[in-house]
């Protein structure tokens, strides 16, 4: 006996262990249904309110504007022909702001925690075969079919819409063509009237002009024999010019003799005790063409030629010129004049001014300077 007691003791134990799985399984399972009904009933709430309750009527009051569609020519017409441009166009479609389903109120509330229909004394229905009933009155299933219906009478207002705006598109299209086609040829007729207005002021003033012509040419006459005169005088001034001239060009010939005799046949120039050859001198490293000088390296037999073999002599004040390596202008590959002011101690290095009346273009960095 003692024996079946404690077998029946252990069965009761693992039935007691077996009952409390299972029952903390099915809470785990109810939380999640419990969850799920809850989120469903809070979409569904926030999706009916985007339904409208009820489609806008149609009060037949469309707007009766009309378009003219008579050609556009020179007469004027006090009845043109005219059709209406929104014919037929359901304006009840741009109505904003309807009412819209509302199942967040306390009785709808209950009703979509309703699965099953109750009677008036708050049992279950039972269908005709004995099943319970869970449509209806009352029912979650009801304002579900109050959904579909209300979202499928939309979706056919929107398409409605969407055809609407494609009438309106293809209107607006050919009203815009219209509209470009007109201002093309109301742009020619314009131009065409300031044309017209131009010519006609062309023409009044080449008018005046004639007139004004007509009484300078009279006295025209009088001017040209008074001019015959001054020419005459002009040839003696020039006559007087030339002789000037020859005596300019005799003190060049003299001048020019005078530099070759300084030279010699290929030796050095000799400014004012400064004895330089021609050629190449150095080439510009700075220049500022703002406050308008230049830094010259010098070559070192430049520096001799300059300073003497000893730095000894005194700087001259000599002009040079600057050309542009590989650079052809206006003037050539001449760029400016600039004359020499000082030179660094001990450095090859000399300041110039640059000499504006001779300058042909700003001086460069990497410039030639030449004698």
């Amino acid at each position: 006996m003692n024996t079946l007691l404690r077998v029946l003791v252990i069965m009761i134990a693992l039935l007691g262990a077996a009952a409390l799985a299972f029952a903390t399984m099915n809470f785990s399972k109810r939380q999640i249904l419990l969850g799920r009904n809850d989120s469903l009933t809070e979409g569904f709430k926030a999706l009916a309110k985007t339904l409208e309750a009820q489609d806008a009527k149609d009060d037949g009051n469309a707007p009766t504007l009309t378009k003219d569609t008579s050609d556009v020519t020179d007469a004027v017409l006090d009845n043109p022909n005219k059709e209406v441009v929104f014919e037929g166009y359901p304006v009840w479609l741009e109505e904003q702001n309807r009412q819209t389903l509302k199942f967040d109120t306390e009785e709808k509330e209950i009703q979509l925690n309703s699965y099953y229909a109750y009677d008036e004394d708050g049992k279950i229905k039972i269908g005709p075969n004995g099943q319970k009933v869970t449509k209806g009155a009352g029912t979650m299933q009801e304002l579900l079919d109050q959904a579909v219906d209300r979202a499928k009478l939309q979706q056919g207002t929107l398409n409605k819409t969407r055809a609407e705006l494609s009438k309106m598109r293809d209107r607006v299209e050919t009203n815009v063509k219209e509209l470009n086609d007109l201002k093309g040829a109301s742009r020619i007729v314009k131009k065409d009237l300031t044309t017209a207005k131009g010519e006609i002021v062309q023409l009044e003033g080449e008018k005046a002009t004639l007139e004004r012509n007509v009484a300078k040419l009279t006295s025209d006459k009088k001017e040209l024999e008074a001019q015959v005169a001054d020419a005459q005088e002009e040839i003696e001034k020039y006559q007087e010019r030339e002789v000037g001239l020859t005596e300019d060009v005799a003190r060049l010939k003299s001048e020019n003799e005078e530099l070759r005799r300084k030279r010699g046949p290929d030796g050095p120039i000799r400014i004012e005790g400064l004895a330089l050859t021609t050629g190449d001198k150095g080439k510009i490293i700075e220049s500022n063409d703002e406050f308008k000088f230049v830094i010259i390296e010098f070559s070192p037999d430049a520096m001799m030629e300059i300073l003497g073999a000893e730095r000894e002599k005194p700087f001259p004040q000599v002009d040079m010129s600057v050309r542009r390596v590989g650079r052809a202008s206006a003037a050539g590959e001449f760029v400016t004049t600039v004359k020499l002011r000082h030179s660094v101690k001990d450095k090859n290095l000399v300041v110039a001014d640059i000499l504006t009346d001779w300058q042909q273009s700003p001086v460069e960095k990497g410039d030639v300077v030449f004698f």
